[in-house]
């Protein structure tokens, strides 16, 4: 009797430790420790923003503003500028769309900002590279020309109203057709480079249809303003801001580059004469204007397209 009462606790104790073995297991499974890991390194890659090729995009922006800038610097004096911009752009895209998207301008990667397409710790990496690029190609031509080719920031303030909305409604442009092309699924890499470039040499010719008329109204309240001097012997005659614009950038990297005319070049000169100051184009109402009109043209195609959907 003994002996089965023993036998019986014996089994009693070996099914609870059994239970117990079997209650502990999935306890002993449990991957907490797996997934807090997993949820750490989540937390640490959304934390940070940056892509593993920021070197190669950084690169490629520079590379890319530097060639676009020393096209547009040299191409000046021609009129064919509009077409040799944009089929530099084209090429761009061609070349390094693939790992920067091709930006190359400050006022497309605001624009771009503005729509969401890009993150907003990326913007300054963007913007440092497209202005070394320009700097490159300034410290470039001051070697080619033997340091005659140097700018200065004199009229960085100088602010004109015509100006600044011409540069506005030609970025206006420029990014309504970046936004355009880039929405454009059925169109391929080749589509949507020709698309860019296009819209950029559009902009161009629409600005430099209307900059003469920006300037004969500039300079006809000039004269109205000299025939009302009646010594004219002491004063020095100063031309309005608008007769030295020799066209719309709608880049301001490529502004820091381009200069206005001359005293000595508006009076048909090829060059500046020696000692004459070269002022960059890179101005307050250059900045302003490109970026705002960037943001205006991006979202102001992102609502006719989600109007057009909506219908």
């Amino acid at each position: 009797m003994a002996t089965k009462k023993a036998n019986k606790k014996a089994t009693t104790t070996k099914s609870a430790k059994t239970t117990v073995k079997k209650a502990a297991t999935p306890a002993a499974k449990a991957p907490v420790v797996k997934s807090e890991t997993t949820i750490t390194t989540k937390a640490v890659e959304s934390k940070n923003n940056l892509p593993k090729n920021l070197i190669n995009i950084v690169t490629a922006e520079a590379i890319g503003t530097f060639i676009l800038t020393m096209v547009a610097v040299l191409s000046t004096a021609y009129f064919m500028l509009p077409f040799y911009v944009g089929l530099t752009f084209v090429v761009m895209v061609l070349a390094v769309g693939a790992i920067s998207g091709t930006h190359i301008n400050p006022a497309v990667t605001f624009g771009l900002w503005s729509m969401r397409k890009i993150k907003t710790a990326l913007v300054p990496f963007y913007w440092l590279a497209q202005f070394l690029g320009a700097m490159a190609a300034v410290v470039l031509l001051g070697a080619f020309s033997g340091g005659s080719f140097a700018i200065q920031f004199g009229h960085f303030a100088e602010f004109s109203w015509s100006i600044f909305a011409l540069e506005l409604v030609g970025t206006a442009i420029f990014m309504f057709g970046i936004a355009a092309a880039l929405n454009r699924s059925d169109a391929g890499v080749v589509g949507k480079a020709v698309g860019i470039g296009m819209s950029l040499t559009i902009a161009l010719l629409v600005t430099s249809s209307i900059l003469p008329h920006i300037q004969r109204a500039a300079f006809a309240e000039y004269q109205k303003t000299q025939e009302q001097i009646t010594d004219t012997s002491t004063t020095t005659p100063t031309y309005p801001h608008e007769v030295y614009v020799s066209g719309a950038t709608l880049n301001p990297a490529v502004a820091l580059a381009v200069t206005e005319s001359t005293d000595s070049q508006l009076q048909g000169s090829s060059s500046a004469a020696d000692g004459e100051s070269t002022y960059t184009r890179l101005s307050l109402e250059v900045i302003l204007a490109t970026l705002i009109g960037a943001a205006i043209g991006g979202n102001l195609f992102l609502l006719v397209n989600y109007r057009s959907k909506e219908a």
